[in-house]
């Protein structure tokens, strides 16, 4: 069947049911789309509306009631180096929560300030901006919609997923759905488990890869999760945290010792020895796990089930982990043996009366670190988080559809004693390209993985965050889009077509310091951190004329030997608020430097090499006094010539 007639298929469907005002599923329990999402994560949300915008037709399911996972879920700090690494869907998402907090309290208000260019925003304005982006896209969303089987078939020596039936939790009723491609968005892999395609659970051994940071034997530990709860100090919008079922003092008892012994009695003393806490608008703050507590939010081993649990397991699972963190904020607020200045300080946050109103005022979204992970057409290692040979960037990798700018983190997989934490990840890396193939099964053709991606556990703790998973989801949607508009399998996508139009969109493949999607100037050294980050801060996001040929080159390793590893002495960076720093040294590009003759032999010779004739010469580059920036444009506008 052709695109053209899945698209008439598809929108015959809509404007039937919707001009009678009637719900799909009232048509004998079955519909059609082009592509079919199942998880509502950012990484599942942000490919639906990625494949929508391009014009087919897409339905996204969830699981339960909440869309946005974690992102509108608690986690309102979200995990990041530098705001220049951000582009694409999760910056329009930024923006648009910028926008409401100017448009609903004014541009000079607190809410906008403490927003921090819409990284830090209220869980439900963030699942606010979700929903209004997936309408806009025209996106058909099933909520409370549980995946029980995937049919697959074999067409034409192509095995693939042809439709897929799903469990109303409202109503019990089935929904048959069928699509050319899926999607899974989900936090576990579960559309993909269905689907019988090859994945681990637990961790690698370290010969297996051959990774120094994977423990000597494989084990099915999975790194430990935790609830991002968000709390509020508005007297007006409070409820408060009552003893919950089964709570057991012993259990917290452990912490007064702790906390006498850091002497800690105030709210940043809390905040650096037991509860990671960040503010928001609307004094409101995010409470995180702290892993150098004894006792915190996070729990291990509880947790080893999940991935592959029913749900029912599942549910069981969760209970445990907000009664364990109800317990804890109870403890820390009434124990009389906590000392009073802490339970002072703890007792002035209550749960937000205005946030989930839907799910009894807590989160649906547990933080779902590590669940399934594929085993793909490309595994995702920790070598791939390692330097390219002779230089100061990470692993070159020309199939990049998306970078991630953090770092090599878990929080581990037992806790047993005080500062004690094993199978604990932490290393600093430079920023990394994350290539198109992690997306793909081995064998299976018409799904696309970009939450539960193909990796090992070391290399997914270098990729478990959402601006990468909402990155990878835009890459997963426009893929999808792509191949069904060219009538081909998704292992067969154009892979530098698909740079060329994420590009067009504003997403990175590459980190370049001095040059981003949100700047319309270029970046010069400031004197001072502070003065860097304000002045990014009243930058007007904007594409830059020479985002898309340094974005496309780059990706090609155009970059990748500018500097000297020798001259990279001093990695220092500073922070610019909270966990966020300043740019990546020795990553810049300087588009304004002029270019000399070897410079200009070897990106000539590297274009010829891409396929691209290039329209100048050496001696007019050299006559011309091109800069860096003007070559790249050139050799750009080469690509749509030749």
């Amino acid at each position: 069947m052709s695109i053209g007639s899945r698209i008439f298929i598809s929108i015959f469907f809509l404007v039937h049911f919707e001009s009678f005002g009637l719900h799909m599923q009232s048509e004998a329990d079955k519909v059609q789309f082009d592509v079919a999402v199942y998880g509502a994560t950012p990484g599942g949300v942000s490919a639906a509306i990625n494949a929508a915008r391009e014009g087919v037709s897409v339905v996204l399911l969830q699981n339960d009631g909440h869309i946005g996972g974690l992102a509108s879920g608690g986690l309102s700090n979200p995990d990041f180096r530098s705001f220049e690494s951000l582009g694409g869907t999760y910056r329009e998402m930024m923006m648009r929560i910028e926008q409401y907090y100017k448009d609903k309290y004014g541009v000079n208000s607190s809410q906008v300030i403490n927003c921090v260019k819409g990284a830090y925003g209220e869980p439900k304005v963030v699942r606010l901006v979700f929903e209004e982006m997936l309408n806009e896209a025209g996106v058909r969303v099933y909520l409370n919609h549980q995946l029980e089987a995937v049919r697959i078939k074999k067409v034409d020596g192509s095995t693939r997923p042809v439709s897929a039936r799903f469990t109303s939790l409202k109503d019990g009723g089935d929904l048959n759905v069928s699509a050319a491609v899926f999607i899974d968005g989900t936090y576990e892999g579960d559309f993909m488990a269905a689907s019988k395609v090859p994945y681990r659970v637990g961790r690698e051994a370290m010969n297996e890869y051959d990774e120094s940071l994977a423990p000597e034997s494989a084990d099915n530990l999975v790194q430990a999760y935790n609830f991002r709860i968000v709390l509020t100090t508005d007297k007006n919008n409070q409820i408060s945290i009552s003893k919950p079922k089964n709570y057991n003092r012993s259990a917290y008892a452990s912490l007064v010792s702790y906390i006498n012994k850091n002497n800690i009695r105030t709210t940043d003393d809390i905040s650096r020895y037991l509860l990671r806490i960040r503010r928001m608008p609307n004094k409101k703050a995010e409470f995180n796990d702290v892993r150098t507590a004894p006792l915190s939010l996070s729990r291990t081993e509880i947790n080893n089930e999940w991935p592959e649990g029913d749900a029912e397991i599942r549910a069981k699972i969760f209970d445990e982990y907000k009664n364990w963190s109800l317990g804890l904020l109870f403890f820390l607020q009434n124990d009389k043996e906590v000392p009073e200045e802490v339970r002072s300080a703890m007792s002035e946050w209550a749960l937000p009366a205005d946030e989930y109103v839907d799910n009894n005022n807590w989160t649906p979204a547990l933080y779902v670190r590590e669940g399934r992970r594929m085993v793909g057409e490309y595994v995702f290692t920790e070598h791939d988080t390692g330097l390219e040979s002779n230089s100061v960037r990470s692993s070159l990798q020309n199939r990049a559809i998306a970078i991630t700018d953090y770092s090599i983190n878990t929080h581990g997989v037992s806790r047993p004693s005080e500062g004690e934490h094993l199978g604990v990840i932490g290393r600093s890396v430079r920023p990394m390209q994350i290539p198109y193939d992690i997306l793909l099964p081995k064998e299976m053709d018409a799904l696309l993985v970009p939450v539960a991606v193909s990796s090992s556990h070391v290399g997914f703790a270098a990729l478990r965050y959402e601006p990468l998973w909402t990155a990878l989801g835009q890459a997963a949607g426009i893929a999808a889009a792509q191949a069904l508009k060219n009538e081909i399998e998704l292992r067969e996508v154009n892979v530098k077509n698909l740079q060329l139009r994420l590009h067009e969109l504003g997403t990175l493949t590459i980190y370049v310091s001095d040059l981003g999607v949100l700047t319309n100037v270029l970046r010069p050294d400031w004197e001072r951190p502070s003065d860097s980050f304000q002045i990014w801060l009243n930058q007007t996001p904007a594409i830059n004329p020479l985002f898309k040929p340094i974005q496309f080159f780059g990706t090609y390793g155009f970059f990748h030997h500018l500097i000297d590893p020798t001259d990279a002495n001093e990695w220092t960076r500073s922070r610019s608020t909270g966990q966020w720093s300043l740019r990546m040294p020795y990553h810049a590009l300087e588009p304004t430097r002029l270019v000399d003759q070897e410079l200009a032999n070897t990106w000539l010779k590297m274009a010829e090499d891409l396929g691209i004739k290039p329209s100048i010469s050496i001696e007019q580059i050299l006559e011309e006094q091109m800069t860096r920036g003007d070559m790249l444009t050139v050799l750009f506008e080469s690509i749509s010539d030749n």
